[in-house]
């Protein structure tokens, strides 16, 4: 239908996101036959609020020692890699090692970074970028504000202060400090927005993880409510 209203030069934004939303759900209640080798979603449930529960003693750490921030340590750093998972999507390791905190654009072209000023977060080098160009997505004011702390520094770097020489040592790192991997948070969030249904959140994550629908229900939707 839509694109019969493509070839009429019928634009209908409205009816582009009915159509959206339509194939979301029917693709959903598709996949809802796999159901056998899935988890229970109390599980996805459980890392999620244990994520969200070392999110909030990070913060609770910053605000008891200022220094944590304007020193831009360690601890400050997973703080901001944990809020940008669990409120936006869960960017590959390889995405997130070398994020540059900046204030411009300029000469940035080949790398990924944040700009405090635009507010964005944009990712130049990334699986699919030969595919679907750069990916870029604005953060809230409340974040901005705390990472103007890291001017001029990596988001996360390592024990030493400096960027990671790989996304595996990343990894390490995220897995030693919160037992569980960055892949394993997106299933769990990716099973959640599922299960929960909400198109635009789907749609979110669709794009900030950089797959379809379809390999998200095939790869990641590992959590489901058992009967």
């Amino acid at each position: 239908i839509y694109k019969g209203y493509n070839i009429l030069r019928i634009e209908s934004l409205y009816l582009k996101n009915k159509i959206d939303e339509y194939r979301t759900k029917t693709t959903i209640e598709t996949d809802k036959n796999k159901e056998e080798n899935k988890k229970d979603e109390s599980e996805g449930e459980e890392m999620i609020n244990t994520f969200k529960n070392h999110l909030e003693e990070l913060e609770g750490n910053i605000k008891e020692d200022t220094e944590i921030l304007t020193k831009w340590k360690h601890e400050a750093q997973l703080y901001f890699v944990l809020k940008i998972y669990l409120n936006y999507g869960v960017l590959r390791p390889s995405e997130m090692y070398n994020i540059l905190i900046t204030d411009t654009d300029e000469n940035n072209d080949k790398i990924n970074y944040i700009n405090v000023k635009t507010k964005k977060i944009v990712i130049n080098n990334h699986k699919n970028n030969d595919k679907r160009g750069t990916k870029e997505f604005v953060l809230d004011d409340k974040l901005i504000k705390g990472l103007k702390a890291g001017l001029g520094r990596y988001l996360i770097t390592n024990e030493e202060g400096n960027v990671y020489e790989s996304s595996s040592s990343f990894t390490k790192l995220f897995k030693k400090k919160f037992n569980f991997n960055p892949y394993d948070l997106r299933r769990a969030i990716s099973s959640k927005a599922i299960a929960e249904g909400e198109t635009n959140r789907i749609n979110q994550l669709e794009y900030i993880q950089g797959h379809s629908l379809n390999v998200i229900l095939q790869h990641y939707n590992k959590y489901s409510k058992k009967y």
